[in-house]
């Protein structure tokens, strides 16, 4: 349907126009009509209920001597003198206990009002006017009579709405008349407004019709009568023919011009085909040397990636053999007390021996001391083995235990030194090589002791802490060794640098750690200053930072 109707509408500029004009001013009269309606309507309800508490408050005015003396005769010639009023459609006066003492109905006098309107008002006990019912068909307005201030009864009036209704039925009829005439109205200004544009603009089709199959000399005159946008488009069009003519004379002489371009560029295209076989030729010869320069440079780049490889490497056992003296050192440190021990009582053995003083009591406590040592021996070869030991196989370990594990193979160096830990970790589990990371600790830590052994005083501390943040684990080691020099900072990462003698540091400790946790655990490694305070004092120190993703 929309189909068959869209052509109709969208291939006539008129027809279009015609019906554009026509539907506003019926639309633009519809709401007129539509507003005038619903305004006309309110009013005429506002003014019923204004007659109807004007008409109660006249019976109540007028009824209370006659309620107050029972004088019924008097009340039915009241409500007898109203029962011509226009529209009305019964009035009644009732006791408090609402019983008809007067109606425009006489039959229904000394009744009780029983309809469920009446029953659902009387028992809400509301002493006050208000409207029982307002629709289409009528108004029930019931008002209480007051003699100072003492409810004595009741007036109801019902007011019905025929003329109302016949009313806004002639305001309805008018309004339709009002729009047909509106659609004749529009129909006949939009035709001729149509035709005055439409004539015009046939003008103008006809003219570029003649254009359009050869004929430029035709010209449109509309613009002589017209000073609006179709004499602006005439103008144009005129113009427009014009410059074609003018341009059609210009593109004679070009072509004439592009006939000899033409021979040119042929002879252009000979010359230009003998220099391109002279490139291919080029681009042959430099596409063969270009790769032999690609095959040397990709042997080149294998060369280089297995040499930093090979560097990797080096730097790695370099950092393990000085993890390995650290630890033979504190091999060395841990193992005096137990032979020491084991010679003395070895030493009492003999001694007790020769003079003849060797009991079986003395003989146990000695052996027992000489096992004990050791075991304890045994327990720190196996310590240390383990951290010698080559992962193979990424594995999901309990980070706590680690440290743990770290702090007892360093211990010796701490105690020593009156170096004071101070741990805050929680259990946490990655996935990792356990070896690496504990080697990571050992570097942070061996540097953190030799910071701190430059300190003057006993007050020497390193501070692990070991917590989650959402996805991550967050490990921080800090010392109060006075801090990092900011001129340096940024460079203790780098491989072989170190402020330390040569015989004491090798400078590829902390690099190959950060390498550990960025390339082995997926993770971030840095350094910061920090400034803090412990047991109400201030510190400073370097804060190393690493964060391994969960």
């Amino acid at each position: 349907m929309i189909n068959k109707i869209k052509p109709f509408f969208t291939t006539s500029i008129k027809r279009r126009l015609i019906i554009t004009i026509t539907f506003a001013h019926v639309f633009l009269m519809s709401i007129f009509v539509y507003d005038l309606i619903n305004k006309q309507k309110n009013f005429l309800k506002k003014q019923s209920i204004e007659q109807v508490k004007s008409l109660s408050n006249m019976i109540e005015r007028n009824s209370i001597s006659w309620v107050l003396s029972n004088d019924f005769l008097g009340l039915e010639e009241l409500i007898s003198s109203i029962s011509k009023y226009p529209n009305l459609e019964y009035a009644m006066i009732l006791n408090k206990e609402a019983k008809v003492i007067a109606h425009s109905q006489k039959e229904l006098v000394n009744l009780y009002l029983a309809d469920e309107i009446s029953l659902n008002f009387f028992t809400s006990e509301k002493i006050e006017s208000s409207i029982l019912v307002q629709n289409d068909s009528i108004i029930d307005y019931i008002s209480p009579i007051i003699m100072e201030k003492q409810h004595i009864g009741w007036v109801r009036i019902g007011l019905n709405q025929n003329l109302t209704l016949q009313n806004l039925k002639n305001i309805f009829q008018e309004g339709l008349l009002f729009i047909f005439l509106a659609i004749i109205i529009g129909y006949l200004f939009s035709y001729f407004l149509a035709k005055n544009i439409t004539k015009d603009l046939y003008d103008l089709i006809k003219i570029a019709t003649q254009t359009a199959t050869g004929d430029k000399k035709q010209r449109s005159k509309v613009y002589l009568s017209r000073k609006d946008e179709l004499g602006i488009l005439s103008k144009e069009i005129n113009k427009m023919l014009d410059k074609i003519e003018e341009d059609e004379k210009k593109l004679e002489i070009t072509n004439m011009q592009l006939e000899k371009d033409i021979v040119e560029l042929e002879i252009l295209d000979k010359k230009l085909s003998e220099l391109n076989q002279d490139l291919e030729k080029k681009v042959e010869e430099k596409t063969y040397e270009l790769k032999l320069l690609n095959e040397n440079l990709e042997k080149e780049i294998e060369d280089e990636v297995e040499q930093n490889r090979q560097k990797d490497n080096m730097l790695f056992q370099q950092s393990k053999m000085a993890s390995m003296g650290e630890m033979m050192e504190n091999i060395a440190h841990q193992w005096r007390q137990p032979l020491s021990f084991i010679s003395t009582s070895a030493s009492g053995i003999k001694l007790h021996k020769e003079f003849n003083t060797l009991s079986d009591e003395l003989l146990d406590e000695a052996i027992e001391n000489i096992m004990n040592s050791t075991q304890f021996l045994s327990n720190t070869i196996d310590d240390f083995r383990d951290f010698y030991k080559t992962d193979k196989i990424k594995s999901k370990f309990n980070v706590k235990e680690i440290i743990e594990k770290t702090l007892k193979l360093t211990s010796s160096r701490f105690t020593n030194r009156a170096i004071k830990v101070i741990k805050d970790i929680d259990e946490i589990f990655v996935f990792g090589f356990e070896n690496e990371l504990i080697q990571v600790f050992v570097n942070i830590l061996n540097n953190a002791r030799d910071e701190l052994e430059k300190l003057p005083n006993d007050e020497r501390f390193i501070f692990i802490t070991l917590k989650q943040k959402e996805d991550k684990v967050i490990i921080l080691i800090k010392d109060n060794a006075g801090g990092v020099d900011e001129k340096i900072i940024n460079r203790v990462f780098e491989p072989y640098f170190t402020t330390k003698p040569d015989e004491k540091g090798t400078g590829i400790g902390l690099y190959m750690s950060k390498e550990i946790i960025t390339k082995h655990f997926n993770g971030k490694m840095y350094v910061q200053n920090e400034v803090f305070n412990h047991q109400e004092k201030e510190y400073k120190g370097a804060n190393f930072i690493i964060e391994i993703p969960l």
